[in-house]
Order: structure tokens, then sequence, then C-alpha cells
């Protein structure tokens, strides 16, 4: 009866712990200075720096995975956190943010808004916090580094994406 009692209380507990660290398995890869959408944005026109806004959500595999295999690489850190001001929105959050029209929503809504259908999508900003295209699903550190130089070099201005890409 004692074990029982034990087993049970064991089992509570690590579904309370669960529950309190859930929200922490939805976040931005580990030494990055992911900031909130509304806040990146600010920061971006601040700094006059391009923004790197990636899209994500609990449970997703292929997060997981580019964590693991692409942002742990330091120099694609070295890069982002250099040249780019780097924004985070969980597509499941009901956090609330601030849009640049002064509206306020929440990271899910925002994400729906911007048709996010999959997870993880990156979207690359000009300095003038311009949309510059959108990168969904598992990309190598060779492709992030290109998106990364293509923006942060300012090619964006005088060619296209695919041109840029096809030249490399």
């Amino acid at each position: 009866m004692f074990l029982q009692k034990i087993n049970f209380h064991s089992a509570i507990f690590v579904c309370l712990v669960s529950l309190v660290f859930q929200p922490a398995l939805a976040a931005p890869p580990e030494a990055y200075n992911f900031l909130p959408f509304d806040k990146a944005l600010i920061k971006s026109a601040d700094d006059n720096k391009p923004m790197f806004l990636y899209f994500g959500r609990y449970g997703c595999n292929t997060c997981r995975k580019m964590h693991k295999e692409v942002f742990s690489d330091p120099s694609l850190s070295q890069n982002l956190s250099s040249h780019f001001v780097l924004a985070y929105v969980d597509t499941e959050s009901g956090n609330r943010i601030r849009l640049a029209n002064g509206e306020r929503t929440t990271e899910m809504q925002f994400a729906s808004r911007s048709r996010i259908i999959g997870t993880p999508t990156f979207v690359y900003f000009s300095e003038d916090q311009k949309p510059l295209f959108t990168k969904a699903g598992f990309q190598t550190i060779s492709q992030m580094q290109q998106y990364n130089d293509f923006v942060s070099a300012g090619h964006y201005k005088t060619t296209s994406l695919k041109q840029y890409l096809s030249s490399e």
C-alpha cells in the first residue's frame, strides 16, 4: 500500500512538472537572443538591422531537428546574432503581441494571419521591416548561411533570391 501511494504521488508530481515546463519546450533554440515579435520590430527599427523571424511550436519534430543539427552550429549562431534582430513566434501561443500598426493580437492569431501552416517557418525582413522571403521546413546550415548572406549583404536589393542561389 505504501509503495502504491509513492508511485501515485510520483506520477502526479511528474505530470505537474511537465505541465509547468511544457511552455519551455516551445522555446526558440538556446544560445540565441530571440525576442518576442513586437519587441524585435522595435529593435530592428532602432538598430536599422534586418529581422529574422522564426515561427515554431511545441512538439514540432522538425523544429527540434533544426535546433539540434543546424542552430547548434557556432558559425550560424554568430552570423544570425551579429547581422539580424531575432524574433520568435509560437504558432500555438495565446501570448499577446502588438503589431506594427498598433493592433494587439495573439501569437497564434498572428501566425494564422501570416498563413503559417507548418513549422518551422522562417521569414527574413529588410532593415525597414518589409518581408523579403519565407522558407518553411528543414533548412541546412549551408542554406541558412546563404539566406543570411543574401539579406545581410544587401543582395536582395539588386537580385532575386533564386538568381542569387543559382549563382552561388
